[in-house]
C-alpha cells in the first residue's frame, strides 16, 4: 500500500498528528517551531498555524469539554479556546536545559502521559510522566529511556504500547486506572535497515501501526505482534500516524525534514494519508 501526499513541505518536523473532533481537522506539531498545524482547506496554503506558549511543542490532545493540552519544551499547557488563544503553561516537567519533551497521550482513564529526551540523545537520560491533572504533580513513571515516543492504548484500553526509539523495540504493557502503566515486555522488535520506530496508533481490531523514521513506512502489526501491512512513502523520515476522518477510516502520516540539506527530499515534511481497510479509535482525551 502506498500513502499519498496531501499537502506541500509544511512543517520542518511534523510529529504527534490527532485527530480533532470538534472541528472535524487533523492537527500535528511542528515540533520545534514550537507551533501546532491545522489542516483545513479554508485557510491560506490549506492549514493554518498556531503558536504556543513554548519554543517546542512536542504533543497536542483534545481536552474533555473543549480546548487542548499542549506538551511544552519543558511542561505541559492547558487551554479551553479551540484556536489555543488561552493557552497558558501550568506544570513544569524539568528545569533540567539539556532535556525537552517527546510525544506522548492520554490513557484511557484521561491522565496525561508524556516522555522525554535529551537534545543530545543521551543513553538513559529520558523518562515518563504521568500527570493526572490540575491540582497535582507531575509523577515520574519510569526512568532510564533515550528517546521515549509513541503511545497508544489496545481497544479494550487493557494494554498500552509505548516506544524507546534506540532500542527498535515496541513495548507492550498493562493498564489499569491504580497502576496505570505495568509490567513492560517486548511486543515487536524492528528488524536492523527497516528504520526506527518513532509514533504509533492503534485500530479497532488492535494493529498497532508503527511509523519508521528512516524507513520510508508505517507498518501494522496485529494483536498478536505479527507484520500484517506496510505502508510505503516517499520520503524517509517518518515520525507519526493516527486514524481520522468522518469515520475514522483514514490514515494521516506526518514527516519530517529535519537535518535534510537543502533540493534532498523536497516532499519531507509534508502530511500522507491512505485508507488501509481498517478503522481507527476515537482519539483519548485529557481529563
Amino acid at each position: 500500500m502506498k500513502a499519498q501526499r496531501i499537502t506541500d513541505s509544511i512543517s520542518y518536523h511534523g510529529e504527534g498528528p490527532c485527530w480533532w473532533p470538534a472541528t472535524g481537522r487533523l492537527r500535528f506539531v511542528d515540533m520545534l517551531a514550537g507551533v501546532v498545524v491545522e489542516l483545513d482547506d479554508r485557510a491560506e496554503g490549506g492549514h493554518r498555524r498556531l503558536p504556543v506558549p513554548s519554543r517546542v511543542a512536542s504533543v497536542i490532545r483534545p481536552r474533555a469539554g473543549g480546548g487542548a493540552l499542549v506538551a511544552t519544551e519543558r511542561g505541559i499547557a492547558l487551554g479551553r479556546e479551540e484556536d489555543l488563544s488561552d493557552l497558558k503553561e501550568v506544570v513544569s516537567l524539568t528545569d533540567d536545559p539539556t532535556i525537552r519533551t517527546n510525544e506522548g497521550g492520554c490513557d484511557p482513564d484521561g491522565r496525561f502521559w508524556v516522555g522525554t529526551m535529551s537534545y543530545d540523545k543521551v543513553v538513559g537520560a529520558a523518562g515518563v510522566y504521568r500527570w493526572d491533572g490540575p491540582g497535582t504533580g507531575p509523577v515520574l513513571a519510569w526512568s532510564g529511556a533515550t528517546t521515549a515516543n509513541g503511545l497508544g492504548f489496545s481497544p479494550d484500553g487493557e494494554l498500552g504500547y509505548w516506544v524507546d526509539t534506540p532500542t527498535r523495540t515496541v513495548t507492550v504493557l498493562d493498564y489499569d486506572a491504580r497502576a496505570g502503566l505495568a509490567d513492560p515486555r517486548p511486543f515487536v522488535d524492528i528488524d536492523e535497515g527497516a528504520g526506527k520506530p518513532d509514533g504509533l496508533c492503534v485500530d479497532a481490531e488492535g494493529g498497532v501501526w508503527v511509523a519508521l523514521h528512516r524507513g520510508s513506512a508505517v507498518r501494522r502489526y496485529d494483536a498478536d505482534g505479527r507484520l500484517s501491512e506496510v505502508v510505503e512513502l516517499p520520503v524517509s523520515k517518518v515520525t507519526a500516524c493516527t486514524f481520522g476522518g468522518e469515520g475514522l477510516d483514514l490514515l494521516f502520516i506526518t514527516t519530517s525534514r529535519e537535518n535534510l540539506p537543502d533540493g534532498v527530499e523536497p516532499a519531507s515534511g509534508s502530511v500522507y494519508a491512505c485508507e488501509p481497510g481498517v478503522r481507527g479509535l476515537e482519539p483519548l482525551t485529557f481529563g
